[in-house]
C-alpha cells in the first residue's frame, strides 16, 4: 500500500510483462516473492544446445548425473536471454557439478555462453544483467557441504603424454588432482592468471610432471612459458597478484 504523498503506476499486460514506476512501500513484515521452480533435471548432452532451459527467477536443479573422471563438464542448464535489470538465481541441489550456459551469444562473467560456468554441488549462483546480453555471476566457483564452503574440484586428471605447453591438460578447477603421469615431464596447464586467483594442483602419480602457465605468462618469475616441475606426491598452491604471473608454494 502506498503511503501519503506516494505515487506509483503499473502498466503492461499478463502476456507482455508488467512495468512498475514509483516508490513502493511495504508494511512491516511483508515480503516480495518471485517465480520459482524445483525438480529441474539438467540436460545430459552436456552442450549449450541440449541444456535444460530455465524459465523462473529462482531455479533449483534437483537431478544430474556424475561427471567423468578428470572432467568438470557436467550436465547442463541454460539461462533465459539476459535482459537489462533481470536477476536470476540458480541452485545446484545435486551431488554433481553442473554446467550453466548462457542463451545463444550471451556471456557469463565475460565467458562465452556456449562455454558456460561450472557450479559445484550445493552452489547458489545469482545472475544479474545490467545490460542486455551480459550476465554477472555472484558466488561463481563456490558451493557448500553443510556448514562448510567448497570450491570447484576435479580428480583423475591425466597429464599430456610427451609433455610440452601446447595441448597440455588444463587445470579447469580451483583444486586439481593428477592421478596419471605416464612418463616424467608429462604436462599440465594453468588457466590464464588474473589478479586474485588461486589454484591448487596435486601430483598424485608416480612420476614428476611439468606445469605450464598460459601462453606468454610466467611462474615464480621465470621466463615466459617456462614450466614448473611438480614432483610426484607434491602439491603446489598457486596465487596471482598480477595478471599474467603465478607464484607457487610447494608442499613438503
Amino acid at each position: 500500500m502506498a503511503g501519503v504523498g506516494q505515487k506509483y503506476g503499473i502498466s503492461g499486460s499478463q502476456y507482455g510483462g508488467w512495468s512498475f514506476a514509483g516508490a513502493l512501500a511495504l508494511p512491516q513484515g511483508a515480503f516480495v516473492t518471485g517465480s520459482a521452480a524445483v525438480g529441474i533435471t539438467a540436460g545430459t548432452t552436456r552442450t549449450q544446445a541440449g541444456a535444460t532451459v530455465l524459465s523462473q527467477e529462482v531455479n533449483r536443479i534437483d537431478a544430474s548425473t556424475a561427471v567423468s573422471a578428470g572432467s568438470t563438464l557436467g550436465d547442463g542448464v541454460r539461462l533465459m536471454p539476459a535482459v537489462a535489470g533481470l536477476t536470476v538465481a540458480v541452485l545446484n541441489n545435486t551431488a554433481n557439478v553442473v554446467r550453466i550456459y548462457g542463451d545463444t551469444t550471451d556471456t557469463l562473467n565475460g565467458v562465452a555462453g556456449s562455454v558456460g560456468l561450472t557450479a559445484p554441488p550445493q552452489a547458489a549462483y545469482l545472475f544479474t544483467a545490467a545490460a542486455a546480453g551480459a550476465w554477472a555471476c555472484e558466488g561463481v566457483g563456490t558451493g557448500a557441504s553443510g556448514a562448510y564452503p567448497t570450491v570447484t574440484a576435479v580428480d583423475g586428471l591425466a597429464a599430456k603424454v610427451g609433455g610440452g605447453q601446447g595441448g597440455a591438460t588444463l587445470c579447469a578447477a580451483m583444486i586439481n588432482r593428477f592421478t596419471t603421469v605416464a612418463t616424467a615431464a608429462d604436462s599440465g596447464l594453468l588457466p590464464a592468471a588474473k589478479a586474485g586467483m588461486q589454484i591448487t594442483v596435486t601430483n598424485a602419480a608416480a612420476n614428476s610432471m611439468n606445469l605450464f602457465p598460459a601462453t606468454g605468462e610466467q611462474i615464480n618469475g621465470a621466463a615466459a612459458n617456462t614450466a614448473f616441475a611438480l614432483a610426484a606426491g607434491k602439491t603446489a598452491q598457486l596465487t596471482s597478484a598480477a595478471n599474467g604471473a603465478w607464484h607457487a608454494v610447494l608442499s613438503a
